[in-house]
């Protein structure tokens, strides 16, 4: 029976405590209620049905689940094959690890052909060489080797869906960062889809009926309501040096046309060295100099400021920079206070959302569609409509907070694989948060 418990008590919450391996984590976990699984057991005496009543119910745990199974099958089957190292593979082209690519691609359903088949093809064809894989110029006809050893249009798109997979660049060709993807192997796989279950025991079934996620590995956000997506877009976050923290809140009220208060940490650390080497930079960037905190704090000319004796522990100033297209807080920022001093806000650098990996900021998050989520969160606002919104956001200039009439839960976690559409996605561990976990779990032997 105790053995049993155990068992129950690492499917249902986990093997590890998640301030154990996150330090920056600070979500609701789900409610622990062992007396259910002892009176099912009791009465039944059939330890799968105990079970299923402290396994989470989440919908996402079950998906990612069935990928775990569906994984574990291909470990058993020996994984895929390893693609060679050369130059970049790019569509068009004859090569020798066309035919790996293929075989690679099809075992996970990316190129939607049996492998088998894949398989037999290359069995009928000659070993590969220039001379031999193109057919006569005068028959007109493809050459049983060329069919096998160009990379053909179906292999461009099943290149192109492994990419987007795996959230790296879509350009269809196969360069060092797509190949060290697809030579992740079988067995890495299964043990990064374990590590995310055991994130998701850590959860509460229920996340609410609506409310913000945000995918700090994944890089993205999405507004749920009543478990389906209705709005969702690309998000930067923090660098790994200032990581995004994971915990939960509630959006409260937004800010239109925002100062932005730049905390004392990032003014001598970035701001300091940039103000010494450019004695313009404060008047481009729009940056006003105070000296002290309070709301009477009085302005300071910079240009009288002694910046060279200016340091960590002698910066007895305040930078704010005013509202505009150069704020670095873009036209809108949305709050929900928290111990971090984190939110999520516009960004005029919005070239940084075409990057795959996207860790650029300080700690918040940047939102891909600040004036969508704005109009999302204000649709019960009657005065303010979408078009009032996005002049506030295009033409104003004046600091505007808005309270919203109902707080919406935000969720900020974090995910390195997870299911969408039948698809099995995978992300790099941006955070280095996998490796603990896995090292954790490892240690206590963990169940999957």
């Amino acid at each position: 029976m105790h053995a049993a418990y155990r068992y129950a008590a690492h499917l249902g919450w986990g093997r590890v405590s998640p301030g154990e391996v996150t330090p920056l984590w600070d979500a609701p976990t789900r409610k622990r209620d062992e007396q259910v699984f002892f009176r099912v057991l009791e009465r039944t005496g059939d330890l799968d049905a105990a079970l299923s009543t402290v396994q989470p119910s989440a919908a996402p745990y079950d998906s990612l689940l069935s990928a775990l199974q569906r994984y574990q099958q291909f470990e058993q089957n020996g994984g895929w094959p390893t693609i060679p190292e050369g130059p970049t593979l790019k569509a068009g082209q004859l090569d020798a690890r066309v035919p790996v690519v293929r075989e690679r691609l099809a075992i996970t359903g990316d190129l939607p052909i049996p492998v088998d088949s894949v398989r037999a093809r290359v069995a009928s064809a000659p070993p590969f060489s220039q001379r031999n894989v193109t057919a006569p110029a005068d028959t007109g006809a493809t050459s049983t080797a060329e069919t096998v050893y160009r990379f053909d249009d179906d292999l461009w798109a099943a290149v192109l869906r492994f990419q987007r997979r795996h959230g790296l660049a879509t350009d269809g060709a196969i360069g060092p960062t797509t190949r060290a993807a697809m030579n992740v192997s079988a067995d890495q796989r299964v043990r990064q889809i374990g590590i995310n279950l055991e994130r998701w025991r850590w959860m509460p079934d229920n996340l609410g009926s609506r409310y913000v996620v945000v995918n700090i590995a994944g890089f993205s956000l999405n507004v749920i309501e009543d478990g389906r997506s209705v709005l969702s877009m690309r998000v930067i976050t923090g660098r790994p040096f200032r990581q995004t923290p994971v915990f939960s809140d509630e959006i409260s009220y937004l800010v239109f046309n925002p100062y932005w208060h730049i905390p004392q940490s990032l003014a001598v650390q970035d701001k300091l060295p940039m103000i010494r080497r450019d004695p313009g930079y404060l008047a481009r960037q729009r940056i006003q100099v105070f000296r002290g905190w309070g709301a009477d704090a009085a302005r300071v000319d910079p240009a009288m400021i002694d910046w060279s004796t200016t340091s960590a522990s002698n910066f007895p100033y305040r930078l704010r920079q005013d509202p505009g297209p150069w704020n670095a807080l873009g036209r809108v920022k949305f709050m929900f206070p928290n111990p971090y001093s984190v939110y999520l806000h516009d960004t005029p650098e919005r070239g940084l959302f075409e990057q795959a990996e996207r860790t650029f900021s300080s700690g918040c998050i940047r939102v891909a569609k600040p004036a969508e989520l704005a109009v999302y969160l204000l649709a019960d606002h009657p005065d303010w409509t979408p078009e009032r919104i996005r002049t506030a956001m295009q033409d104003g200039t004046t600091e505007q907070a808005v309270v919203l009439n109902e707080r919406v839960l935000v969720h900020l976690q974090y995910w390195t694989t997870w299911t969408e559409n039948g698809d099995v996605h995978f992300r790099n561990d941006v955070y280095g948060r996998d490796v603990l976990l896995l090292e954790a779990l490892e240690d206590r032997r963990v169940v999957s």
